[in-house]
C-alpha cells in the first residue's frame, strides 16, 4: 500500500476533478492525504465531500515543502508518493509511479515531464532545464526532470528531520537525500500540461534563488 501525499492551495476550479480521478486507489485501499496550504477559495468545502480521504488544513499558506513535510509526518504506509495538486500533472499517471520493489532494485521512481526540453522556447523551459543541469553537475546525477513533483520512494529512505525546506525547493532537497542515500532512481514519463500564472500557477521567478540555494546546501 501507498501514501499519496497532494499539497494544494486555492485549487477549487480543479480540486473536483482531482479528488474524483483518486477515486480507484481508495478502492485499493491506499492512503490519500491533502494537505490545504491556507486555502481562502472553496477547497475546504468540496474536500468535505470526500470523507474516506484525509485532510490536513492549514490556518494560513505556508508553503509547498511545509505542507510535504507534515503529510510525510503523517503517512502511515512505508512507500511514498508526492503529487501534484493543480492538474498540470495527470493524476492517472499515479499509477505508473507504484511500482517500488526493493528486491529488485527499484527504489525510487521520478516522473518525468519532458520527452526532450528546448531550453529557449520559454523562460519555464528554460529554467527547467537550467535547474535539472545545475542539480545533476553538483550531484553528479542524471535526473530527467529535477523539479517534478511526481515521485516514489521509501518513507524509511528520507531523513525527515534534516528537511527544511518550505517552498518548491522540496523537490532538490529530496531527490538530493535519496541520492546521498545510494538510491537508485528509475524516470517514468508522465503527461504534463503547463498553466499559465494567470489560470493559477504558482511557481515563479523568485522562487529561483531558493532553489539555486537548496541545490547547492546538498553539497
Amino acid at each position: 500500500m501507498y501514501s499519496i501525499i497532494i499539497p494544494i492551495h486555492n485549487e477549487g476550479k480543479v480540486l473536483h476533478k482531482l479528488l474524483e480521478s483518486l477515486k480507484h486507489l481508495l478502492k485499493k485501499n491506499h492512503e490519500i492525504i491533502i494537505i490545504d496550504d491556507g486555502s481562502t477559495d472553496n477547497s475546504a468545502k468540496i474536500l468535505l465531500k470526500y470523507p474516506l480521504i484525509k485532510t490536513i488544513k492549514f490556518s494560513k499558506n505556508c508553503g509547498k515543502g511545509a505542507a510535504l513535510r507534515v503529510g510525510l509526518q503523517q503517512a502511515k504506509h512505508n512507500k511514498i508518493i508526492i503529487f501534484d495538486g493543480d492538474m498540470e500533472l495527470d493524476p492517472n499517471d499515479i499509477d505508473k509511479l507504484m511500482i517500488l520493489d526493493e528486491v529488485n532494485n527499484v527504489e525510487c521512481v521520478f516522473g518525468s515531464r519532458f520527452d526532450s526540453i528546448y531550453p529557449f522556447s520559454s523562460i519555464w523551459n528554460f529554467g527547467n532545464y537550467f535547474f535539472t543541469l545545475f542539480f545533476n553537475i553538483v550531484n553528479g546525477s542524471s535526473l530527467d526532470d529535477s523539479l517534478c513533483c511526481a515521485k516514489a520512494f521509501y518513507k524509511k529512505d528520507i531523513n525527515q528531520e534534516k528537511l527544511k525546506s518550505k517552498k518548491f525547493d522540496i523537490d532538490v532537497e529530496l531527490a538530493s537525500q535519496l541520492l546521498k542515500n545510494k538510491k537508485s532512481i528509475i524516470s517514468v514519463k508522465i503527461n504534463y500540461e503547463r498553466r499559465s500564472t494567470f489560470d493559477g500557477k504558482k511557481l515563479n521567478v523568485f522562487n529561483s534563488l531558493s532553489i539555486i540555494l537548496r541545490i547547492l546546501k546538498g553539497l
